[in-house]
């Protein structure tokens, strides 16, 4: 007879990527913090990394015959979270979570989606698919809004959904004096109050580092600031902040050239005075640490999160226009103490609301 619960989960873990990495530390943490009967073990990229930097068990994403081994032997699979469901990325990523967690009820698992965002699905034999799949298991949680009404709008009608929050509200940044050694390290100086651009490649904003260039060399003419490019996905955006930084050029203007966890990478947000983002994750560490935020639309999810938040300063990647930035900028700043305490103030209600997937989670494996 086993001594501990198992459950197993899935996601997009294991590609240096900082939003799903906090997703998994944030997931973790949650679930160890409230059961102590519970063994883990995540699907990943790299189970080596995964199970040293997280200390669970992890098994290959693509060893598919111990994947399923995995399924039969836990007593709840986890998909979650993140935006899994969707084929924008691409359909073979799609089907695979689809196919891992219609599997898992085949074999009679418990089967939670936990605080994802769903959609956009475009191509109609992934729809039906979706459809099928999430009509069939236990319990549902979406990360916003807009996610449940993609759902409605797909004609998922399981009765088990509820809107939380991300996983990722619950975390904790580094501390002050782990920030300080970071931006010693890195060489930026601490004078004059910062302000943080986190942007990625997006194939349908070609004028991206030249717009963003422009923006930031307005900014620094016009506040007396500090500037740091701030990657989320390694190496992809590491890259495009560099080429920001060349065209660029002149002082003031830093990147954070080492890759940081989740904790420390929210405590470099937290000080600044405010955050031009276009990662998911860049805006919810944002939301956690109060920092005020002009948000970069390139998917629907980053307009969705914004909404959901109450945050209205955006622009789109795709139409960016440097004088609408610039505006936003100039908005946000000038209210940004107003914005940082409302944001503040969400962002306690947001982690009630995260912590509800955990205890979601332990319920459906005591009634298993």
């Amino acid at each position: 007879m086993k001594d501990k619960d198992r459950i197993l989960i899935s996601g997009y873990y294991g590609f240096d990527n900082s939003g799903d990495d906090a997703i998994l530390r944030a997931m973790v943490k949650d679930i160890k913090d409230n059961s102590d009967n519970v063994e883990i073990t995540v699907l990943s990229n790299k189970p080596d990394y995964t199970e040293k930097a997280y200390g669970i068990k992890a098994i290959n994403r693509f060893n598919i015959r111990e994947a399923r081994k995995s399924i039969r032997e836990a007593d709840l699979f986890i998909s979650g979270g993140g935006s899994l469901l969707q084929d924008v990325t691409s359909t073979r990523s799609i089907l695979y979570y689809l196919a891992l967690m219609n599997y898992a009820k085949r074999k009679k698992k418990p089967v939670m989606v936990y605080a994802n965002g769903i959609g956009p699905i475009n191509k109609k034999f992934n729809r039906i698919l979706t459809r099928k799949v999430l009509n069939k298991v236990d319990l549902i949680t979406l990360r916003d809004e807009d996610s449940k009404v993609f759902l409605d709008d797909l004609g998922v009608v399981n009765k088990n959904i509820v809107v939380t929050a991300a996983p990722v509200f619950t975390m904790q940044p580094s501390d002050k004096n782990r920030i300080s050694e970071i931006f010693q390290s890195e060489g930026i100086p601490r004078e004059r109050p910062l302000i943080g651009v986190a942007i990625r490649s997006w194939k349908n904003a070609p004028n991206l580092v030249d717009d963003i260039s422009k923006a930031i060399v307005k900014i620094l003419d016009e506040y007396d600031v500090n500037i740091i490019l701030i990657p989320m996905h390694y190496p992809e955006d590491l890259d495009i902040s560099m080429s920001v930084l060349k065209n660029v050029s002149r002082e003031g203007l830093y990147i954070l050239k080492e890759q940081y966890s989740v904790e420390d990478i929210m405590g470099i947000i937290n000080e600044l005075e405010l955050i031009i983002a276009m990662r998911l994750h860049s805006l919810i560490y944002a939301t956690t640490q109060g920092t005020p935020m002009i948000g970069l639309i390139y998917d629907p999810k980053i307009e969705g999160f914004l909404n959901f938040i109450d945050v209205e300063n955006m622009c789109n990647v795709e139409n960016l226009k440097v004088e609408e930035l610039l505006h936003n900028i100039k908005t946000v700043w000038e209210d940004r103490v107003k914005i940082s305490k409302r944001l503040k103030e969400g962002d306690e209600k947001l982690k009630v609301k995260a912590l509800e997937n955990v205890h979601m989670a332990l319920n459906l494996l005591k009634r298993r």
